[in-house]
């Protein structure tokens, strides 16, 4: 069943929300649309070959979608599930038995492709860090003009679904078996906090469904959570064969902490903002996947209702996706019912990127040491890279960030990798393809791909595992 053998995914949140005609014609999005894209589902072989060859990699970052390995609903599938004292999920039972229903369900023509994906990295020379969940869901999961026009009578609510949990940990057993003996490396949901935005700066921020409400906010980034923590549950339990030196089954939560400070470091209101922004975007959600802290009042206390620490089953790494140094001018108001200081982030006029994000390379030393420090766990940095469609600041935002870089390992945190973002000029979500992050540059009509200026400098780097 299924569209395996096309490569444009139709079941797609983010298929539907960038085909909306009220998003294009209110500049939600800007009308470009992801299939127009690189077309990596036929040209694998082509950038996995640029990957190794091209650039000396010795891994790369993909990632499945979801609903191309199901593109009809698993709700029926059933799972025994344990709830804690409030009747939060905390744990899902996946039995033999439930695999075998879901493999009536898959599409096994997406499954073989994407064995073939990851075989042929695998032959190249590159491990696989694999992301189950990079943005999009299912449409059988997320009507995202459905909640965004009336959410109170929408049936498909996404990630401020309880269930939508349930499911992530269906689809993460059954890559866990489909796929664990290619795959070590795991990350769980890509940015969970971007995700669910979506629920907070309303249509500005472009993701779906572009909502503004910190309830839904919330309820959202705790379903994230427990997704994190039940898909690490069952990874564990059902990728039982090493592919590589970190295997089996080593997963991770992949997150995004930027740099925020005080737009004034000498004016309280920007102190205790930046502060207030920092706790909610950097160390909610690790909070609670990791320990099992839900903070769901937003006063920074973890009180003993709040405490779950059945759900807390960790992650092997800690993922960091880092881009910018953010400040933060303090705004005389609160959220109502949630007592935080708000702030607005104060753009930056000087050494930016074209996302208008300012370069900031020793803002990644002081994330990593962070991360390290507060949760003691490896890290790998999972993003890191520039919008420059010039390439004229793209060679010296690498080697910049690799030296502070550095710095962090030689501070003593366990750096075990670092991907950077990305091979090709890729869909940057609302912002389509007019941000250009790739090495290698895209020519979205014959799909050519040509290797910046940056591109001997990062090859000479993986090559000899050295900064020159």
């Amino acid at each position: 069943m299924g569209n395996g053998s096309q490569e444009i995914d139709l079941h797609t949140d983010w298929y539907i929300w960038a085909h909306d005609n009220q998003n294009i014609e209110k500049g939600v999005v800007n009308g470009d649309f992801p299939e127009d894209g690189a077309g990596f589902w036929t040209r694998y072989g082509e950038d996995l070959k640029l990957a190794r060859e091209g650039l000396k990699n010795n891994a790369v970052r993909l990632s499945v979608e979801w609903s191309r390995i199901f593109p009809e609903p698993t709700t029926k599938v059933p799972v025994d599930m344990t709830r804690d004292r409030r009747g939060c999920i905390f744990s899902v039972d996946v039995t033999r038995e439930t695999i075998k229903e879901l493999e009536s369900y898959a599409d096994w023509t997406s499954v073989k492709r994407y064995r073939e994906i990851f075989e042929t990295a695998i032959r190249q020379g590159l491990t696989v860090m694999l992301t189950l969940n990079h943005f999009t869901l299912p449409d059988w999961l997320h009507d995202p003009i459905g909640c965004r026009d009336n959410l109170q009578k929408c049936d498909r609510r996404g990630w401020t679904n309880p269930e939508t949990a349930v499911e992530f940990a269906k689809y993460a057993a059954f890559a866990g078996k489909a796929f664990g003996d290619l795959v070590d490396l795991w990350a769980t949901i890509n940015e969970p906090m971007v995700v669910s935005s979506g629920y907070l700066w309303g249509i500005q921020g472009g993701f779906p469904p572009g909502l503004s409400n910190p309830s839904l906010f919330l309820e959202a980034t705790r379903n994230l959570a427990v997704a994190h923590v039940l898909a690490y549950e069952q990874l564990k339990k059902w990728d039982t064969e090493s592919a590589s030196r970190f295997g089996p089954s080593h997963v991770g939560a992949v997150v995004n902490p930027q740099l925020y400070e005080p737009h004034n470091p000498q004016r309280k209101l920007d102190i205790e903002a930046a502060r207030s922004i920092e706790y909610v975007m950097n160390e909610w959600y690790l909070n609670a996947a990791l320990r099992g802290e839900y903070d769901m009042n937003l006063n920074m206390i973890i009180e003993p209702n709040e405490a779950v620490k059945t759900i807390a089953k960790g992650c092997d790494f800690i993922g960091v996706n880092y881009y910018n140094r953010i400040r933060i001018r303090g705004i005389k108001s609160q959220i109502k019912r949630f007592p935080l200081t708000l702030g607005e982030s104060v753009p930056a006029t000087e050494n930016v990127t074209d996302m208008g994000w300012e370069i900031y390379p020793s803002g990644i030393r002081q994330i990593v040491n962070w991360v390290y420090r507060t949760y003691r766990r490896p890290i790998f940095i999972t993003e890191n890279g520039i919008a420059d469609a010039k390439d004229e600041k793209r060679a010296d935002f690498l080697r910049e960030h690799l030296i502070e870089l550095h710095k962090a390992i030689q501070d003593g945190a366990p750096v075990q990798g670092y991907f950077h973002w990305s091979l090709l000029d890729n869909f940057e979500w609302a912002k389509g393809f007019e941000k250009k992050f790739g090495l290698f540059k895209m020519d979205w009509k014959t799909k050519t791909r040509t290797p910046t200026k940056t591109v001997p400098l990062y090859r000479s780097i993986c090559a000899d595992n050295a900064l020159p």
